[in-house]
């Protein structure tokens, strides 16, 4: 039993350590989230509200990504509203996460695969607003969009297979308490066994005893009726 009780306080060390790299990795999706979350706001900047800077950007983000402005960033963040619940929920779900990173990801495909950085008149026009609004030119507006949703994308595979491993842990040891939760069962019963043996062998001395009592009470008694049986008189 001994050997068995250190058995299981080390495996519920090793529970709570993953318990905590779990904790650990969420923070860290988190992080990479928040990082992603800063440089696309980078598309929506109220101090620029209704200013020349602000027009010439929706002329260029128009250009660029297809769409108009108000309309591509108002899908933008309720797609990112939609992965911060998935990656902030403790009951962490690999496929939802993953399904709405797909969805933002989907959204700037075509803004980084276009190679709209040609230097002719209207494109210089078209980087110099979108650097005016955002800060950053569009190379490395889009460089760094790449290099941010890459962090969240393997954040969350990190958090999914540490995840896999804690729940594969967990199943280890309530399959182990259960097996120890068995023995003792099967302890207790045996000595049951030997209880109940026990009382039921006194059961019988108990009788048997009893049972030479009653004989012998038997046989005084008939003696003493053959002693004044009137037959045996006459």
């Amino acid at each position: 039993m001994e050997k068995k009780d250190t058995l299981s306080s080390c495996s519920d060390s090793e529970i709570q350590q993953m318990q905590l790299i779990q904790d650990k990795t969420k923070e860290s999706c988190m992080v990479s989230f928040q990082r992603l979350h800063s440089h696309l706001k980078r598309l929506s900047n109220n101090d620029l509200k209704g200013s020349r800077t602000e027009d010439g950007f929706k002329r260029a983000f128009t250009t660029l990504f297809c769409q108009d402005l108000e309309t591509f960033t108002g899908t933008m963040f309720l797609n990112m509203d939609q992965l911060q619940k998935q990656l902030d929920n403790n009951e962490f779900q690999e496929i939802g996460s993953m399904a709405s990173f797909k969805v933002l990801e989907t959204q700037f495909q075509m803004f980084i695969k276009s190679k709209i950085y040609l230097n002719d008149e209207y494109i210089v026009m078209t980087r110099n607003y979108f650097l005016e609004y955002t800060r950053l030119d569009i190379p490395e507006f889009r460089d760094t969009l790449i290099q941010n949703m890459d962090y969240v994308k393997k954040s969350i595979e990190k958090r999914a297979l540490h995840k896999m491993e804690y729940d594969s842990r967990v199943n280890e040891r309530l399959m182990q308490t259960t097996e120890e939760k068995v023995d003792s069962s099967k302890a207790l019963d045996a000595s049951l066994v030997i209880i109940e043996s026990n009382g039921t062998e006194s059961q019988k001395q108990d009788t048997s005893s009893r049972s030479g009592n009653d004989a012998h009470v038997i046989i005084v008694v008939k003696s003493f009726t053959l002693i004044i049986n009137p037959q045996n008189i006459f």
